[in-house]
């Protein structure tokens, strides 16, 4: 591990259901450095494509919006904001993978962090919190 960079979780996720039962949202890794926290996840299975790709390069809507984003708070009180993030659908259409960035990072002297994940999916939204070890 680099310096400077914290990993909490290890390789457990901590999974849950979301958007009425149909998905299974699983935070596979928590990352956090001076400048930032770093959530990794995968939802199963994915969710549908916003976008379609037509043959002269435009583009088409073709499902509904998505949004994720993530708040967290840790154990001393100190607040994180969404940072932004990154997600992909996988080539066999199985899974959402993607990843959720809170700033700023973390104090040294913090030792969990609770998470407060909002997921919007057209118009089904699930929030759930979660906490996870620094």
């Amino acid at each position: 591990m680099a310096k400077g960079k914290r990993k909490g979780a290890g390789g457990t996720a901590q999974s849950f259901t979301v958007l009425n039962g149909r998905h299974e949202l699983a935070v596979r890794r928590l990352t956090a450095t001076a400048e930032r926290v770093e959530v990794e996840y995968r939802i199963t299975p994915a969710l549908p494509e916003r976008w379609r790709d037509n043959p002269d390069g435009s583009l088409d809507a073709a499902g509904p919006p998505v949004f994720f984003s993530v708040e967290g708070v840790d154990d001393l009180g100190r607040e994180y904001l969404d940072g932004g993030g990154a997600f992909g659908t996988d080539p066999e259409g199985g899974f959402t993978e993607g990843s959720l960035s809170l700033e700023p990072g973390p104090a040294p002297e913090a030792r969990s962090l609770t998470l407060t994940l909002m997921l919007t999916c057209g118009d089904e939204q699930s929030t759930h919190q979660l906490t996870m070890p620094l």
